[in-house]
This record gives structure tokens, C-alpha cells and sequence, in this order.
């Protein structure tokens, strides 16, 4: 990557920790949102930026083991397990591995173990659950190849932005254009919250349509349902 194009990446990127996984899953045309069940083992912050990819055999996580070792610094693993729950793919060890390294975060279609001590750490793990069994390590597997975690299609490259809510994949090719129809959402919601909270302070002496989205009474206009005073 070049100079310029890291600074554009860099930058990019810290747009996105402004924005949420909710933001993101509404404006993408394809809503690449991972399965709900994947949520934040330890959560602290927004886990925002790029996915280096792993795909494993159910039950077995040695190419986990390899890409630990590839990734650079601030990349977060985007791993397909295949949402096996028969065994863990990860846990305090290899993530402790994984933070010394500097990577940011690791994101598992499947189950890891450690829960108590993964809480303590800085990177940030997401996950389907836990489970005290152990994984495999025989192979096989790949790295950096196109992959499906928790039904989000992802290609090495994509950003990740993960949050409470869950987790999105934001295209590297489409990002520019997403990040800025997401600003967009992020400015008509922050205006209708400031609409709501003016509404409570004065709600005495307003009528209930002055606090309804604009678009409602059209939307229910073809169910015969009269407009608001």
C-alpha cells in the first residue's frame, strides 16, 4: 500500500469509529450484517478496520494459528468456522498471542473458551459463545481467500466495523460512498432525537404529529389510516 493510500485508508477508517453497526446496516444496499448471535466477548470501543480472512474445517483452528502470525499490526481475523459449537477456536492464549502482536480484533463464525480472562484483555474478540472442549489443529484451511462469516460475505481487504449491536462488512471498493450515506442517516437521526427531546420538554402544548418521522403518514395512507392532528 502506498503512502497516499494508507493515509486515505487511516482515514476512512476513523470515520467509521463514528458511526455505528446499526448506521452502516441501513444504508448498504446489500445489508452485509453478520448473524446476531456474533456479539463482543470483551467490549470497550468500536472494533473498525480491516479484515485479513481465515477459513477453517469445523472443529479445527490451525490456520487460525498461521494467520496469528501473517496479519499486520491493527488488522482485525475475520474467521469462518463454520458455526461449529462442538469445540472452541480460541482462547487465552492465542488471543494474548494476538494482542502482543497488535492485532486489533478477532471476529469467529463459532465458539471460544476462556471467557474470564479474554474480558481482561485489550483485543477485542467476537464471538457465538463459549465452550470449555479444545479445537483440533491438523488442518485444512486458508488465509486471505474470500470468505462467508456468520452469513456476511468477506474478502481480505473489507472493513470491519463492530460494535454492542453486532457486526458489519463495509466492501473496500464501495466504502467511500457508504461511509458517506451513512454521515447522511447519522445527521437525520441525530435531528430527530433533537426533535423528540424538544417534543418532552414541551409536549403540553404540541400535537402528537409534531413529533412523528415525516415519511409515516404516506407510508399508512394506502391502509386507509387518517392523518394525525
Amino acid at each position: 500500500m502506498t503512502k497516499s493510500s494508507l493515509k486515505q485508508d487511516s482515514q476512512l477508517i476513523e470515520q467509521m469509529r463514528t458511526i455505528s453497526s446499526s448506521i452502516f446496516a441501513d444504508v448498504m444496499e446489500t445489508n452485509n450484517a453478520m448473524d446476531y448471535r456474533v456479539k463482543p466477548v470483551n467490549y470497550k470501543q468500536p472494533l473498525v478496520g480491516r479484515a485479513r480472512t481465515v477459513s477453517l474445517p469445523k472443529g479445527d483452528n490451525l490456520f487460525l494459528h498461521h494467520a496469528i502470525y501473517e496479519v499486520e499490526p491493527g488488522d482485525i481475523i475475520v474467521v469462518d468456522g463454520q458455526d461449529h459449537k462442538g469445540s472452541a477456536y480460541l482462547g487465552e492464549l492465542m488471543a494474548g498471542v494476538a494482542e502482543a502482536l497488535g492485532i486489533q480484533g478477532v471476529v469467529i463464525d463459532g465458539m471460544v473458551r476462556d471467557k474470564r480472562e479474554l474480558e481482561q484483555l485489550d483485543i477485542q474478540i467476537y464471538a457465538k459463545g463459549f465452550l470449555s472442549t479444545g479445537p483440533q489443529k491438523e488442518g485444512p484451511g486458508s488465509f486471505d481467500t474470500d470468505i462467508t462469516c456468520a452469513g456476511a460475505f468477506v474478502s481480505s481487504g473489507d472493513y470491519i466495523v463492530g460494535d454492542e449491536d453486532g457486526v458489519v462488512v463495509i466492501p473496500y471498493e464501495l466504502a467511500s460512498g457508504i461511509i458517506e450515506k451513512a454521515k447522511k442517516k447519522l445527521a437525520y437521526e441525530q435531528n430527530r432525537l433533537d426533535v423528540i427531546e424538544q417534543y418532552k420538554q414541551h409536549s403540553g402544548t404540541k400535537q402528537k404529529s409534531a413529533i412523528a418521522p415525516s415519511w409515516l403518514e404516506d407510508k399508512l395512507k394506502k391502509y386507509g389510516i387518517p392523518e394525525r392532528d
